[in-house]
């Protein structure tokens, strides 16, 4: 799913000491089903900020939508449904990638719309998709070859929005021992990632990324992987979770860098 500029980091930090990360998939599983549950908690008791985005964007109306540019604003009535794999992968790919690890794509630089960006597989909902799940694992497979036999969906999390392109995106959890062999679209994909969970905490490899938009200065987090910056969209959705998990580690968001 292509990436939407980042927005205002989240002021708020691990206030105990982080949790360690899974040694088994039981642990993942129960992990993810804690994750969910905020989920559903949050969508209960507040579903018109549920459907807005808002469980993503601890900082959500600090700043009023007049005083956004037009691409930063969006009605989520209006917006186009759209769907992203997260996926968590249980079984060490090699030595340098320890589980677990997400799987994550890089846009090909040829494409005429977020070029080289990082991002989470998946896309816009057809209506033949019975549901964000199935849009998921349809677009992953159409992406990188992920053969969804492989994949157990453990759910999904409140929608989150992406402004500049008129999307509300539901984040699709699942888990899967090994995706097999991949297979990156041609034109579309240039390589697929996995990120380990322990180098997406650690504190080294935190940015905050910082672009002008508008007239304004917009920051929010970002994660160094291997020769790329993840931020934007998927930088997001991977602090939000991690933090949500309890796996964030304190780190430094003076550091800042940007996308471009």
């Amino acid at each position: 799913m292509p990436e939407s500029p980042p927005d205002q980091p989240s002021a708020e930090k691990p206030a105990t000491t982080p949790a360690q990360l899974p040694s088994s998939p039981g642990q993942l599983h129960s992990a993810l089903k804690d994750l969910l549950h905020q989920g559903d908690l949050y969508r209960r008791a507040q579903p018109k900020a549920a459907a807005r985005g808002d469980w993503w964007d601890p900082l959500s109306g600090r700043v009023p939508q007049s005083q956004l540019p037009p691409e930063f604003v969006m009605d989520p009535a209006r917006a186009r449904e759209a769907a992203v794999l997260v996926l968590f992968c249980t079984q060490e790919h090699r030595p340098h990638t320890p589980a677990p690890y997400v799987l994550l794509t890089e846009r090909a630089a040829g494409l005429a719309k977020h070029p080289g960006q990082i991002s989470f597989p998946g896309g816009a909902s057809e209506d033949f998709d019975p549901d964000p799940s199935a849009t998921a694992l349809r677009e992953a497979q159409e992406e990188i070859g992920l053969d969804p036999v492989r994949v157990e969906i453990a759910g999904t999390l409140p929608p989150a929005p992406v402004p500049v392109s008129g999307y509300m995106v539901t984040p699709v959890l699942a888990v899967t021992s090994d995706p097999g062999v991949l297979t990156p679209q041609s034109g579309e994909v240039a390589r697929v990632l996995r990120a380990p969970v322990a180098h997406l905490r650690d504190p080294q490899r935190r940015r905050t990324s910082m672009m002008q938009r508008g007239g304004m200065t917009f920051r929010g987090p970002s994660f160094l992987h291997d020769d790329v910056l993840v931020w934007g969209f998927t930088g997001i959705l991977l602090d939000r979770i991690i933090a949500r998990l309890g796996w964030e580690q304190p780190w430094d968001t003076s550091q800042e860098v940007s996308p471009f």
